[in-house]
């Protein structure tokens, strides 16, 4: 059972995350939460390196799609339009719905799947629970939603954040 919250691998930040890896690894699609992951939460800004991270996925012929638990396409828009990425909002992770809908944007499969994302009960369960390779990263900055503060991260520290390819110590 705790499997499903265990992530594939673990990358300090998203630029962190080895593109060619991916590729050797049979991935052809990546898909990524947007608060924390890519960008502050609540924030409009993009860093330099995310941009250029964006810009090697796609030089190594990777596919890229935002999935967002945002409900309106208001900050995710503007985002997903300046990285040049499709985008998905009312994602409703964990479900499988927004993970299933990015892959056939993406025209992928489960086993050429990957998502990178900043918590363990929305990203890494949900892709998990769909069969794609899962990635977890550090969240950008603490401010976050209150229920994420309060309820998930409490939870993360108790149930550990150690990698599906490392042995549980």
């Amino acid at each position: 059972m705790w499997d499903r919250f265990r992530p594939h691998h673990i990358a300090r930040c998203l630029n962190e995350v080895d593109c060619g890896d991916l590729v050797e690894r049979g991935i052809r699609g990546v898909l990524l939460d947007l608060d924390n992951t890519i960008t502050e939460w609540h924030s409009m800004d993009i860093l330099p390196e995310i941009e250029a991270w964006v810009a090697q996925l796609k030089e190594v012929g990777l596919l890229g799609c935002i999935i967002s638990n945002a409900v309106t396409a208001g900050r995710v828009q503007p985002i997903a339009d300046r990285l040049g990425l499709p985008w998905i909002t009312r994602a409703m992770k964990p479900f499988p719905i927004a993970f299933r809908s990015g892959m056939r944007m993406m025209g992928t499969t489960p086993e050429t799947t990957a998502i990178v994302g900043d918590q363990l009960f929305t990203d890494i369960l949900g892709g998990n629970r769909v069969g794609l390779y899962t990635i977890l990263v550090e969240p950008f900055s603490c401010s976050e939603s209150i229920h994420t503060r309060l309820l998930h991260r409490p939870l993360e520290r108790l149930i550990g954040r150690i990698p599906k390819d490392r042995p549980a110590q």
